[in-house]
């Protein structure tokens, strides 16, 4: 049986923004809402293949998203997924239920490597301006997501906070206007692990996703994709030699991508492919 672990946002469903730079080939499926508002698509031949995918793959969504926003997308709710994974490794769903022993395993973990949250905000108060600062959210009681305006925010005070925090065991990273905060023990790779230890029983491992931070999950698979519109390939540590770097953007990746799994969830897989977990 074949592991398909996916990001989601940019990956396998995009904003009307995204939709828009990159034009799709076929129509445009809405598959999420907040407050009758379209937050995110896909396409009709998109939206058809992740339904095969789910009936011959373990398709498992994976995304920073804070629990809510997963809830939110209802396209994913009807396909069902039995495991998912949110808040950025920081719960595993299982039937659309947390898993609680990797809660209390990743909890412990935060406890052990990182100094407590209420510290780390009095940290960031004496670094952060009010000049650059718009937002903030804690999410899913376990990060911290900063809205902020990127033509005020300087790098040297970006690397200040950067390397201030790592010190404490908390990882910063900015992403586009967003500025996250989180225990370094909070992941998608941690969590994707558990899972494979303990929730699943597969045969090859194929990851996507398209930032930075989906890196170490697509590390961790056999076989990886990343789309061009992404900006894993401009910030990675080293390439990936798992990974297959597409010219595709947009709703064109994910069909790409989407037919990939197909390929090898139909078929036999093939003996140059080794499965990392035997």
């Amino acid at each position: 049986m074949l592991l398909f672990t996916s990001d989601l946002d940019r990956t396998l469903i995009y904003s009307r923004h995204m939709m828009d730079k990159f034009p799709p080939a076929t129509a445009t499926v809405i598959v999420e809402q907040k407050d009758h508002e379209v937050i995110s698509m896909m396409t009709e031949s998109t939206v058809e293949l992740l339904h095969q995918v789910h009936k011959h793959a373990i398709f498992v969504p994976v995304t920073t998203r804070a629990l809510y926003q997963y809830e939110r997308i209802h396209f994913i709710k009807e396909i069902g997924p039995d495991l998912a994974i949110t808040s950025n490794g920081g719960t595993i769903l299982e039937n659309g239920r947390p898993y609680e022993e990797w809660t209390k395993t990743l909890r412990k973990r935060i406890e052990d490597s990182a100094i407590p949250k209420e510290d780390i905000v009095r940290h960031f108060q004496t670094l952060k301006s009010d000049l650059w600062l718009q937002r903030s959210f804690f999410m899913d009681e376990l990060f911290y997501v900063h809205h902020v305006n990127n033509d005020i925010l300087r790098h040297d005070e970006l690397k200040a906070i950067v390397r201030e925090f790592a010190t404490h065991g908390w990882h910063v990273l900015l992403q586009g206007k967003k500025l996250y905060i989180m225990p370094k023990a909070l992941t998608k790779e941690a969590a994707i692990t558990y899972m494979k230890e303990q929730l699943c029983t597969y045969d090859v491992h194929l990851a996507a996703g398209d930032s930075i931070m989906d890196y170490g999950m697509l590390a961790i698979a056999d076989i990886a994709y990343t789309p061009h519109h992404g900006d894993l390939k401009d910030t990675q540590p080293q390439v990936l030699i798992n990974a297959t770097y597409s010219a595709n953007n947009g709703e064109a990746f994910t069909k790409e991508l989407l037919e990939a799994v197909m390929r090898l969830a139909t078929k036999p897989i093939p003996d140059t492919i080794m499965p990392r977990h035997n």
